[in-house]
């Protein structure tokens, strides 16, 4: 019964990963637009900008 279950389980855990992967990629994305957004606002020399830069090195 342990064969059994894991075979029909694998492919849910499998497409649920793939879920959880794809949300992660469109909040990324969403982010990405944000910071974009965000970085088109501030002067380049800012503390903001500073702390934006520190956050992706």
């Amino acid at each position: 019964m342990g064969d059994a279950y894991s075979q029909v389980s694998a492919p849910k855990v499998l497409q649920e990963t793939c879920n959880y992967i794809r949300t992660l990629r469109k909040e990324v994305d969403d982010l990405s637009q944000r910071l974009t957004e965000l970085l088109s606002t501030i002067d380049a020399d800012s503390p903001e900008a500073a702390i934006v830069r520190s956050l992706l090195s």
